[in-house]
């Protein structure tokens, strides 16, 4: 086990340091040594849901083979892990900025640099390995640097640190974030303009809003003024303030606010000037105007630009999923797990009545009590937030309270939606963080995200207008219950290629099986619904539909089923496995026929390119290696360059093991089934996926040359109008398992769970020389017929792959001999006296060879003949 770790009191750059070292060492497990400073306790009260660490508790010691130490390299500092320091066997990797002290664990490497914070020389490392960073990630490790520079203005601070700021500001850092958790103190210059700028505030209300603005001119450069700007806010209760200083021809404007309705960002960009809608600033030159003009200018733009604010029901989610107070622990689990929630809202008759948390589940797990009901176990007098209520008013009670979720009342105080850490991260930092924290579960994105939209509605023209009136009424009515609709993955994909493709996979922003029901009323369809899954299959005349809320899901561990949550059509396109398979339509009526496409997959399925959407997803899923390999044989597209690295480091790190032997089976099997499984086995060979099914499989020159004549066989087949029952795809696994020994394929049928006919067919490649041989010597017409009649039509025709001069005597037997009937029987036998026995089947079998041959013809020769065998032999 490998762990990644901090000085005891971990500050932000103990934290930040973590994390980034994670992101480097993603095998590494975080974890506290001890307890953390005030700020981080509270940053994590907020944020926890994004970065998983464990407590010293949580972790066997035993288990530890590799330390990551970051911001110290002193052993006592670790708390209870100090005595790693000293056992056998236990690797060390120190990333530190303290120059003094070093060698304290002799066995360690050591990674030091002269910088005012560690996380500054792991964010150059990431950034040296190109490794995507999230604005959440951003703001963190900013953090991290502001706090062990004095927001760089220690003696300590370097260059590097600087940069490496412009760097996490580039990549979405928020400033506003920081100043919630960072302490400042002013110098002599400092204070005396604090005090200037205390002394010239004026008070102005703007839409029922108290905004202050101070106003100071200067006569020399202060710095770090936004330093003041923190302090002003902490010592005053407005919703937004603005600073004005006025240096010569220089202004520069501060804008800070604790009001949702206020976005300095937007007010100040009307001045050139840039930030986020809590925090930004301006900096004008060459004006000359007074600070009065300034100020009564300012208050000017304000008041344009003030907006309503956004409210807790703006963005909570709704309807709220509930159970009751007799549901059991169990029964609360299996909702959580199946939704990814991290608690529940427990009601008795519409009424609030509790908060079931995962935590609690977890606790009475240990004492064997799922069975008990929630009631029990519940935290009574559940925190709730007002509809109307600001985003600062979330925040404050999710940290006061601990908590993850606020369910969301109404005036009348009736339960109308629910609120949790990860709508108000998404309101902070945006949904495009959001999805990057998800891609980091996986590992970086190999794409770009940004919406583009195109009209496709004329591709339409190649559906079939019943499907195509499937279509708009179900878009008809997802629009009138306010629910965003589109049809997704092989339909859209087939479609741009004009094609069709029947699976109708409907995916609903909103409340699919709601959606569902209704649907399945209007066409009068039968309607299944899979409530442990969230989705619904509505069966009509000629079709199906799946449909299904749009989610967010992602894997725990390699081939591991997925942990899911509701989710935008963004975020559910992006789970799935390549970017041509992540595009969508929208059936919305207004919106008809629009592609949505966020990774750019119309364009790599234009180009013929066939690419990953984040670099862990074979990890998550390694059947997405084949489905890949039948995307690329069926379309002769390519794999996008580093696509194809991570297919071939995923098989070299054995993931395709993670399967198991039967999803492995399946998967070679579609590939056999699909367009060209000759193409589709070449490059199992190519990437040598073969030797997982066995390691003595091969596939030659021989063998394609054999297999690319079946085509060629089953039109001959086809012309002699004799219908066959068998499946094509098992000439082409027979050809690929010739070769191997009758020991092999039985291991096999076990390994594989191989039904009987196939076990048989694969037998068949082992006398297959022997059946060639026999039919060559077979020169009658009845020793053609029970020689073939013994075969089945598979080994008939890899027979004919092999040997095509035999071609005459299989035409004889398909055409004439296999139809050949005796019109005596048995009971010819009966009527000379003899009970049914076992010879009667040997004598049959005789007049039938005689017929075969042409020695009889008609039932009074056969009859004749039946007798005088009868008599020959005497029984």
């Amino acid at each position: 086990m490998e762990i990644i770790i901090s000085h005891q009191r971990t500050d932000f750059d103990g934290l930040a340091s973590m994390v980034a070292a994670q992101k480097l060492h993603p095998k590494g497990v975080m974890v506290f040594s001890g307890k953390l400073t005030k700020n981080v306790k509270k940053f994590m009260a907020l944020y926890r849901d994004r970065i998983t660490v464990k407590y010293a508790r949580d972790i066997n010691k035993d288990d530890i083979t590799r330390v990551i130490m970051v911001d110290t390299r002193v052993p006592s500092r670790l708390g209870v892990f100090s005595d790693l320091a000293k056992k056998d066997g236990v690797d060390f990797l120190i990333y530190d900025h303290h120059l003094d002290r070093k060698g304290l664990i002799p066995q360690a490497k050591e990674v030091i640099e002269e910088v005012g914070a560690t996380i500054t020389m792991l964010v150059n490392r990431l950034k040296a390995k190109k490794i995507e960073i999230t604005p959440f990630e951003a703001t963190l490790f900013a953090l991290g640097i502001y706090e062990d520079t004095g927001c760089l203005i220690y003696k300590s601070t370097t260059s590097t640190d600087a940069k490496s700021v412009a760097y996490l500001l580039e990549k979405g850092a928020n400033l506003e974030i920081v100043e919630d958790y960072i302490e400042y103190s002013l110098n002599r210059k400092q204070q005396e303009l604090f005090n200037k700028l205390l002394d010239s505030l004026y008070q102005v209300s703007v839409k029922g809003f108290a905004i202050d603005i101070f106003s100071v001119e200067i006569d020399e450069y202060i710095p770090d003024i936004a330093l003041l700007a923190h302090k002003l806010n902490e010592l005053h209760n407005a919703e937004a303030l603005f600073i004005l200083i006025k240096q010569g021809d220089k202004v520069l404007i501060i804008g800070r606010s604790n009001n949702d309705s206020i976005d300095v960002g937007d007010i100040l960009n009307y001045y050139g000037g840039g930030g986020h809608s809590r925090a930004a600033s301006a900096n004008i030159k060459g004006d000359t105007r007074s600070l009065i003009d300034w100020q009564e200018e300012l208050l000017c733009t304000i008041k344009g630009k003030v907006n309503p604010a956004i409210l807790v029901k703006d963005i909570m989610s709704t309807p709220v999923k509930t159970v009751g107070l007799d549901t059991t622990m169990g029964e609360a689990d299996k909702i959580m797990q199946r939704y990814g929630y991290s608690g529940l809202v427990v009601v008795d008759d519409e009424e609030t009545v509790g908060i079931i948390s995962r935590r609690d589940i977890d606790k009475v797990r240990k004492h064997n009590l799922l069975h008990a009901p929630v009631k029990g176990y519940m935290s009574t007098k559940p925190v709730t937030i007002d509809q109307e209520a600001s985003l600062k008013e979330v925040q404050e009670e999710i940290v006061n309270h601990d908590i993850g979720r606020l369910p969301v009342v109404d005036k009348g105080g009736k339960l109308v939606g629910i609120i949790s850490r990860s709508d108000l991260l998404k309101t902070f930092y945006g949904r495009e963080d959001y999805l990057m924290n998800k891609q980091n579960l996986y590992g970086r994105s190999l794409v770009e995200v940004q919406e583009k939209r195109y009209n496709i509605i004329d591709k339409f023209k190649v559906i079939d207008d019943d499907i195509m009136k499937i279509l708009r009424r179900s878009g008809e009515l997802a629009q009138e219950m306010g629910f965003n609709l589109y049809i997704v993955g092989g339909f859209v994909r087939d479609l741009l290629l004009d094609k069709v493709n029947l699976d109708l996979d409907l995916v609903v922003e909103g409340d699919g099986i709601e959606f569902s029901r209704k649907l399945a009323q209007e066409l009068k369809g039968e309607l299944d619904i899979y409530h442990e899954f969230g989705t619904a299959l509505i069966s009509l005349d000629k079709i199906k539909l799946d449909i299904a809320t749009t989610r967010v899901e992602y894997y725990s561990n390699t081939a591991s089923l997925p942990e899911v949550e509701k989710g935008s059509i963004q975020e559910d396109l992006f789970r799935r496995d390549f970017s041509i398979n992540a595009l969508a339509i929208q059936l919305n009526a207004p919106y008809f026929g629009q592609l949505v496409d966020y990774f750019n997959g119309k364009a790599d399925l234009e180009k013929g390119i066939i690419r990953l959407l984040h670099n862990f997803s074979l990890y998550d899923d390694p059947t997405r290696i084949f489905r890949g390999l039948r995307f690329a044989s069926r379309y002769r597209y390519k794999f996008e360059e580093r696509t194809e690295e991570l297919i071939r480091q995923g098989i070299e790190l054995d993931i395709v093991d993670k399967m198991s032997c039967e999803r492995l089976f399946s998967e070679v099997k579609l590939g056999l089934e699909d367009d060209d499984p000759i193409k589709f086995i070449g490059l199992l060979n190519k990437y040598g996926l073969l030797s997982y099914i066995d390691e003595n499989l091969s596939w030659d020159d021989q063998k394609v040359e054999l297999a690319s004549k079946i085509s060629k066989i089953l039109d001959w087949l086809s012309a002699l109008e004799v219908s066959f029952s068998f499946e094509e795809w098992v000439l082409y696994l027979m050809i690929l398992f010739k070769g191997l020994e009758k020991e092999k394929i039985r291991g096999l049928k076990e390994k594989l769970s191989l039904n009987k006919n196939l076990f048989y067919r694969l037998l068949a490649t082992i006398r297959i020389d022997d059946d060639i041989k026999m039919l060559k010597q077979a020169h009658s017409s009845s020793q053609i017929y029970y020689f073939l009649q013994s075969l089945a039509i598979e080994d008939i025709i890899l027979i004919l792959l092999l040997e095509p001069k035999l071609e005459a005597k299989v035409s004889l037997y398909l055409e004439e001999l296999q139809w050949v009937d005796l019109e005596v029987s048995g009971e010819d036998i009966i009527e000379y006296g003899y009970k049914p026995g076992p010879f009667f089947q040997d004598v049959l079998k005789e007049v039938k060879r005689a017929k075969l041959d042409g020695e009889v013809n008609g039932y009074k020769e056969e009859l004749e003949y039946l007798r005088e065998y009868i008599e020959k032999r005497g029984d």
